[in-house]
């Protein structure tokens, strides 16, 4: 979506289908868009402060379930990358085997 250019208003519709920005008054294109700025805000605040509940009430329970996932993520991790020299290994063993064959 990176390059197409998106309308003026602050929308998320592509340019193309702007709701009509370019032919709006000004005055009005600037209330829209200080209303919208205001409730985006409005929003980020709210979660702000609901954001500082959470750490305060869950933050010790999140942590505890945050390191108990890395733990377990960690081993899964570790396990693909020894599946993955595996994989090269017998990849490699089998080009060998293979290039021998076709010289002779």
């Amino acid at each position: 979506m990176e390059g197409i250019e998106s309308c003026a208003c602050g929308s998320s519709k592509p340019y193309e289908q702007c709701c009509g920005c370019e032919t709006m008054d000004p005055i009005q294109h600037a209330m829209m868009a200080w209303h919208k700025a205001f409730f985006a805000a409005h929003h980020d605040a709210m979660a702000e402060r609901m954001r500082k509940r959470i750490e305060s009430s869950y933050g010790p329970t999140m942590d505890k379930a945050a390191d108990a996932v890395f733990e377990a993520v960690g081993k899964v991790w570790s396990s693909m990358l020894t599946q993955s020299e595996a994989k090269k290994e017998v990849a490699s063993k089998l080009q060998k085997i293979f290039s021998e064959t076709n010289r002779r």
